[in-house]
């Protein structure tokens, strides 16, 4: 039998139980449904046009999303080659490991997703990512005509991973929350 770490927080689990861990551990948001879409106000203050978004919506690009190429579910972004800087705001929940761990092994981009520091795969993400910035308050996600959702009040609050230099700038100079 192992002993306990010394710091006295488990051991992590192998990867395929932490994936099943999902994003949210015990606790479900209050809609099911994963397509919220990003605010104009976080690309503007970003500043930076993306080279491929592949978590698109299936109906089709958002106008607002500056990304230059997209992948959506039918494609399976997840599967298909990325190349260049890459906007990620992925499916929130169980799958979101796995984006995650794309976009780090990738090596460019930004991804926004919730601030869960409960789960391994955003300390994984936080100590490869070159920058974070904690966004203050809660982000307002809308529909596809641009309208705050009823639910789009997430239950926690978000964050932007930063990784590469360019969007590590970006991410810094955001303005949108606490970048430690």
């Amino acid at each position: 039998m192992s002993a306990a770490p010394a710091h006295g927080l488990m051991r992590r689990p192998p990867r395929r139980a932490a994936r099943r861990q999902g994003q949210f551990g015990h606790f479900y948001g209050v809609d099911p449904s994963e397509e919220w879409y990003t605010p104009r106000v976080v690309f503007e203050a970003l500043g930076l046009e993306f080279d491929l978004d592949p978590c698109r919506p299936v109906e089709g690009p958002l106008p607002w999303i500056p990304a230059r190429r997209s992948y959506s579910k039918a494609d399976d972004g997840l599967l298909k080659p990325w190349a260049g800087l890459v906007w990620m705001n992925p499916p929130y929940g169980a799958a979101t490991p796995c984006w995650m761990e794309k976009l780090v092994a990738h090596g460019t981009g930004v991804a926004l997703v919730y601030a869960r520091t409960d789960t391994f795969w955003f300390h994984d993400a936080a100590r490869a990512a070159s920058a974070m910035c904690f966004i203050k308050g809660r982000v307002r996600f809308v529909d596809r005509l641009e309208r705050e959702l009823a639910s789009g009040r997430p239950g926690s609050g978000s964050v932007l991973f930063g990784f590469g230099e360019r969007a590590a700038a970006a991410v810094r100079a955001c303005g949108l929350g606490w970048t430690p």
